[in-house]
């Protein structure tokens, strides 16, 4: 079994690949989030792990029109916390820094923490890892990351401050995408499905495709709206909801929505995941 995901090791990603896969799973770091998709299309790999949303800084746009673009699937979930801490090179003087690296999604899950230090300036990057990286191999002395502890432990590297996001519960949920639906076992209880849609821009046509479902008692987990590219303000709508879709209550809520729709996909059902620590230290 192959998994992938974007950035180096060490990566939120990789830790949410182990945690969902194990530690025996062959893991491939690739450049960027289409890199994921792409690769699990051709058949590179049999799943990819890609964030999709964070409890504080909110969703990964890209990866939402990734997902639709690709025409993978949703085989299930991994919700990590994310610990952040400031990583440098063994023996950087802390009051010398000037630049930190890091995804651009990571600053604003540390706000308190870059108010504290003002002459930090944020330097975005394509990703945590990387950022640790970069710090290593060009040798930097008046830089730091913001990553991963494993990214700390993988490199070799100086961790200056521990736990510097602003919220201790913060938390990414990862999605498992493969080419097909893997839907849970039935003894699962705990599972929601995903779908993506449009409809007529007419009043009222989102209230009716919600109702649906709460006709039929099933909950709505999120609502997401993307603009469709290259047809002005025309938005889909991607929406996880309680419930297999292969029960009979969540099939006829997807045959009535798609009565309604102008257009519309099935993403997958999977099983619903807890917040959980990912497990640091030595490895393969």
């Amino acid at each position: 079994m192959s998994v992938a995901f974007s950035g180096e090791r060490g990566a939120f990603a990789e830790l949410a690949a182990i945690e969902y896969f194990g530690l025996g799973v062959k893991r491939s770091a690739v450049p960027e989030f289409a890199d994921v998709f792409s690769g699990v299309k051709r058949g590179d790999y049999q799943f990819g792990v890609v964030p999709i949303e964070n409890s504080l800084a909110g969703s990964i746009h890209q990866n939402f029109d990734l997902l639709l673009e690709s025409g993978l699937s949703i085989a299930g979930e991994v919700q990590l916390r994310i610990r952040h801490f400031l990583i440098a090179n063994k023996g950087t003087d802390a009051k010398k820094i000037r630049r930190v690296l890091s995804h651009p999604a990571v600053f604003p899950q540390c706000r308190k923490f870059l108010r504290k230090h003002p002459s930090y300036l944020p330097v975005p990057v394509s990703n945590t890892a990387a950022a640790v990286k970069t710090i290593l191999t060009e040798k930097l002395c008046d830089a730091a990351a913001i990553g991963s502890l494993q990214a700390a432990i993988d490199f070799d590297m100086q961790v200056l401050a521990r736990n510097i996001e602003d919220n201790a519960g913060n938390t990414t949920r990862f999605l498992v995408v493969a080419k097909k639906p893997k839907f849970p076992p039935a003894t699962v209880k705990d599972v929601k499905s995903s779908v993506v849609f449009s409809m007529k821009h007419i009043p009222g046509a989102l209230y009716k495709c919600l109702s649906v479902f709460a006709l039929r008692d099933i909950n709505l987990y999120k609502i997401e709206s993307r603009p469709v590219l290259g047809k002005g303000f025309q938005y889909l709508f991607y929406l996880d909801f309680g419930g297999d879709a292969r029960h009979e209550a969540q099939k006829n809520a997807i045959n009535h929505l798609q009565e309604i729709t102008t257009f519309y996909r099935f993403l997958g059902s999977y099983a619903i995941d807890a917040p959980r620590d990912p497990k640091y230290g030595k490895r393969d």
